[in-house]
Formats: C-alpha cells, structure tokens, sequence
C-alpha cells in the first residue's frame, strides 16, 4: 500500500475589517470639513473680513447727478460684500422720481456698481407732475421740472390714451401751422384742445383723427383767411363743425402800416 501524501496546513483566512473601524477612520474628516465650513461662515458674515471700498453710478443723466446716488447707495450698505441688500438698495433708488428703473450688482471683491436709467419726460401732467415717454405719471419737484413741455391731462388711467390723442393732433396741426398748449381729457373722456394762439378744439370722445382730417381739409378753404377771428371750433358734429367767433376784445391787434413817404 502507497502510504498517504501528509496535507499542508491551510492558512486561516483574515477577517473582514470592522464597520466600526471603517467610520472612526471617517469620522476626524467629517468633523474637518464641518469645522471648515462652519469656520468659513463666520468669516463670511464677518462684515470687516470683506468691507466695500468702491462704489459706481452711471448713466445718461440729464437730470439726476452720481454724486448724490453714490450717496444714497453708501448709506445703505449694511456689512460687507456678502451682507449688502442690492434689492434694498434698488427699492431705495427706485423712491427717487427721476429714476425710471436701476440695476445693482456687487462686484468682486470689494464694490457695488449701479447703473440709472432716467425718466424722459413729454409733457406737464396737471399741476404738480409730469408724463414720461412710456406714458408713466412721476412726481419730482417742481423746480426740477425742465421748461417749453406741452401740458396734458386725463383721468388717472387714461395717461397712454392722452398721449396717443396728444400725438395725433400734433402730427395733424403742425401741417396747418398750429401748435398744442394743452390737452384735456374729461371724465367723460371727451378730448379739448388750446392751442398757443388761443383757439380751442372741441373734439369729443370718438373719431378723433377723422374729425381732425375734417379741419385739415377745411383749412385752405375756408378756414386760413379768416382764422384770426375763430375763438373755438366745435368738431363733434358728424359731417361738419361749428365755428365761434372771438368778441371784438379779444381781437388781436392790428399792426399799423407805416405811412408812405411822399
């Protein structure tokens, strides 16, 4: 008989490393990184660790000067750069009536930029406002308000109506020679316009433009001789118009000729 071949001995296997061990081998950068982060945050809400030292206003302005904005915007800046409210800020400057709209950025790492866009104003609306281009009532102060502009006025509302009517009449008059001082919109909406000469147009509440084509085509033919005498024409008639004349005192004046020399 063969004797049997002697078994090598198998080595026993390792054990498979703990959980327990794999998380406390984790656990110090878990606790790194939260102290990181957490140590981070407090320098950011540091408002000396990122002071702003520069701000910039621009714009086409006409009415408004930087000065005064780059002051308004350094009194509301509440910390550093990543404490500063820009919608705060923005909200603050909207308040000011020339301002049509502003943006507000902060620029790293130690400004704030601003850039204005003025209000653009058309006309004098009523006493105490203005009317802008975009047909927005805004109220600066008096003294700001610049000279020579047309004075419109209208239900509140009505501010894009009155400038569609205002621009209408415009376009139609300057042909005849004829400028606007003002125009009216009733509460019933009906249309009057004075013009610089003192006449006055009563246009009604529908079919503005025809009824001032029909003025433009009476113009040569009936009107433009006699127009120093007409105190007011009344338009709202549906094929014709009615014609007022001025009262002997409110004539204007004739302009003597000079003699003719011998």
């Amino acid at each position: 008989m063969t004797a049997a071949k002697p078994q090598r001995a198998q080595a026993a296997p390792l054990p498979p490393p703990s959980r327990n061990l794999a998380r406390w081998l984790w656990l110090p950068v878990v606790l790194a990184l939260a102290f990181g982060g957490w140590n981070l945050r407090q320098k950011l809400q540091d408002p000396d660790a990122f002071p702003i030292r520069k701000i910039t206003v621009d714009g086409d302005f006409r009415y408004l000067a930087p000065a005064p904005m780059q002051a308004l915007v350094s009194g509301s800046v509440k910390g550093g750069f990543f404490q500063v409210d820009v919608a705060e800020i923005r909200t603050r400057i909207l308040q000011e009536p020339w301002v049509r709209d502003v943006s507000v950025a902060r620029i790293w790492p130690d400004a704030i930029h601003v850039s204005v866009i003025e209000q653009q104003p058309v006309a004098r609306w009523g006493a105490n406002a203005l009317l802008s281009d975009n047909a927005q009532v805004f109220s600066p102060a008096l003294a700001t308000f610049p000279s020579g502009l047309v004075q419109v006025h209208g239900p509140v509302g009505s501010e894009a109506d009155v400038w569609s009517t205002y621009l209408q009449a415009k376009a139609r008059l300057a042909k005849l020679g004829l400028k606007i001082k003002s125009l009216e919109l009733s509460d019933r909406r009906a249309s009057r316009i004075d013009l610089e000469d003192g006449t006055v147009l009563l246009l009604g509440r529908h079919f503005i433009e025809e009824r001032l084509d029909r003025l433009v085509r009476a113009w040569p033919r009936i009107l433009r001789e006699n127009w120093s005498k007409v105190a007011s024409i009344d338009l709202r008639y549906t094929n014709g118009f009615a014609v007022k004349e001025r009262t002997p005192s409110a004539l204007p004046p004739k302009v003597a000729k000079p003699a003719k020399a011998p």
